[in-house]
């Protein structure tokens, strides 16, 4: 297929709310592309000549030279990398953290691409941060590792174990900020390696829903409001004046129904929304008057002088462009928005990345086409220029719909951020707490779905969750032929051993006929798909422990806030394994390895 009609399938209903996406004549779909959408893999260097640019779908690093706006290095990583996040250093080298690949890349030279030096870090590295004072880079892994690097080579300098779901990282003074990704939490890391606070961004508040059996009502105008809890940190960037802007999701805590539109509540749309938090080091996170035009807000930058701010929906398509007053208006009363932000469509797809040069001159990148799009500057009007970067087109109808957001502004990624899950409760009307699943690690061997294995396949699911409830309307041949293989490539979080002796010691226990785990968590996927009552408080389908040690808190309703406490009051007791016999030790070593599966 020629890149022009490729281009013409990839802009297909953008900025509308419903995914509108072609065809394929074939029977099957074709092979799947790209990988979740996570934003923050751009960044124009401090000298202002060179944007450079991840391409997790590709596997790639481009530079482009924004006076001719040529493409001057193409750097192809090896297959299965997936370039992220990237920072430069005083010397200009640039650093990208490989999220598959495991490793931390310098391009010593990005004008040419050439002498690339590849270090190992942990299993998922998400975050990079440069300390000038040090001259010392700093990745933030899924894991809890944090571990440090000369920026000018060698082996790592220091390696922490933090709290897992590690994000973005920025230096502030002789502390580092490391932001957790679900929980939106804010951790401050000081020169001895101690996390010295903790913070997230506030609680606010918004209207409910009267939620029955019929379905919700409209969200109520009046009192009472509930709860809207922070929660998935997409991104976290440090503000020129030493404060710090994170774009993230709430969700607000009214009850969901399982009608036609029972998704639906908060400000008259869904019941996640995207947020806005000002973090100010030793001081409390402020939550500013949202203004980003839709979900997933994946992406945020602002210029040097602080005159404009740019962020990105995914679910919408969008790039919203606010003002510096955005920051000062708090959000206190409910539904309010910023100050009258523009927002606008390149038409070019799902932006995934933006960034301003030092001219204010404004970058977003489309991941699809590939394309850079420079704007001259953010005013009404301004001249734009589209380049095209290396790579052949790239489209998925299943990706396509799992990011784009229906008429109620949630996506499937709102709840399943990179196609995981958002660690968050929901509260059923019909049918109590229920606790977000994850859909990574090999869904399509894994039905039926649900907690209560009521949803036989995808399209049963997805005809249900999202056509239903998330008001998503019809949803295409292709789509639905192209979501489960491309949700299926996306792989459980790994984490490293802590303590290999004692995982392998609690590998043995696991095994052991006496504890009896292997009767229903057996086989490469660690579940035998069946349904059983092991007085959890009802009968549920035995879930994957792939990657479970990411997956706090635990069993249907989240009771478990940890894995120790899974084996406590609320789960189930020998009925669940026979684990009320174990030693401490020996629990202990049965949790170390849960927790590196």
């Amino acid at each position: 297929m020629s890149r022009m009609i490729l281009l013409a399938l990839v802009v297909v209903g953008c900025g509308n709310s419903e995914p509108v996406e072609p065809e394929h004549p074939s029977a099957d779909p074709p092979p799947s592309w790209g990988v979740p959408l996570t934003g923050g893999t751009m960044l124009v260097t401090r000298d202002g000549r060179r944007a450079v640019i991840s391409d997790p779908d590709r596997d790639r690093i481009a530079t482009v030279d924004l006076a001719s706006g040529q493409v001057v290095a193409d750097i192809a990583l090896t297959a299965g990398d997936e370039p992220g996040r990237l920072v430069e250093d005083g010397a200009g080298r640039i650093h990208v953290a490989l999220r598959r690949g495991g490793a931390l890349v310098t391009v010593p030279d990005p004008a040419s691409g050439q002498g690339l030096v590849r270090r190992p870090v942990c299993s998922e590295p998400r975050g990079v941060a440069y300390d000038p004072v040090t001259d010392q880079l700093h990745v933030a892994c899924t894991g809890g590792e944090l571990v440090s690097f000369a920026a000018s080579g060698g082996d790592a300098t220091r390696r922490l174990q933090l709290d897992r779901d590690l994000r973005d990282v920025v230096v502030s003074g002789t502390d580092l900020i490391v932001t957790r990704f679900r929980t939106a939490e804010v951790l401050t890391i000081d020169a001895h390696g101690a996390v010295v606070d903790r913070a997230a961004p506030p609680i606010v508040k918004r209207p409910g829903t009267s939620v029955g059996f019929d379905g919700p009502s409209p969200p109520l105008p009046q009192p009472p409001l509930v709860d809207a809890v922070p929660a998935v940190a997409w991104r976290t960037i440090a503000l020129p004046d030493g404060r710090m802007l994170m774009t993230h999701q709430r969700q607000i805590k009214s009850p969901l129904g399982m009608m036609q539109g029972g998704y639906g509540g908060g400000c008259g749309t869904g019941l996640v929304e995207s947020a806005i938090t000002v973090v100010q080091p030793g001081s409390a996170p402020v939550a500013v008057a949202p203004f980003v035009n839709g979900a997933l807000p994946i992406d945020i930058a602002v210029t040097r002088s602080m005159d404009a701010i740019a962020a990105i929906s995914a679910g919408s398509k969008l790039v919203t462009i606010a003002y510096p007053t955005a920051l000062s208006a708090l959000d206190t009363d409910g539904c309010s928005r910023g100050d009258s932000p523009i927002a606008f469509s390149d038409e070019l797809g799902t932006p995934s990345s933006v960034a301003f040069a030092s001219s204010g001159a404004l970058l977003v990148y489309y991941p699809e086409v590939p394309a850079l799009v420079v704007r001259s500057s953010v005013a009404p009007g301004a001249t734009a220029t589209t380049i095209m970067l290396p790579g052949e087109l790239g489209y998925d109808s299943g990706r396509a719909l799992f990011h784009t957001q229906t008429n109620l502004g949630i996506a499937c990624a709102s709840c399943h951020p990179e196609g995981r899950d958002d660690g968050l409760v929901w509260d059923f009307a019909e049918i109590g707490l229920r606790r977000t699943q994850s859909l990574a690690g090999h869904i399509l061997r894994r039905a039926p779905y649900h907690w209560g294995a009521d949803m036989a396949d995808l399209d049963q699911l997805m005809d249900d969750v999202f056509s239903n409830r998330m008001a998503g309307g019809l949803i295409s041949r292709s789509a639905r032929r192209s979501l489960g293989p491309w949700l299926d490539r996306i792989p459980a979080p790994v984490a490293t051993p802590i303590d290999p002796a004692a995982s392998a010691r609690g590998k043995q226990l696991f095994e052991s006929a006496e504890l009896a785990c292997t009767t229903c968590h057996a086989g490469e996927l660690l579940t035998n798909n069946q349904r059983f009552d092991v007085s959890t408080g009802g009968t549920f389908k035995v879930p994957s422990l792939l990657g479970v040690g990411a997956r706090a808190p635990y069993l249907h309703d989240g009771c478990a806030a940890t894995l120790a406490d899974r084996f406590g009051p609320c789960g189930g007791g020998d009925l669940h394994g026979h684990t009320s016999a174990l030693t401490a030790p020996q629990l202990a070593d049965l949790i170390a390895y849960l927790e590196a599966i």
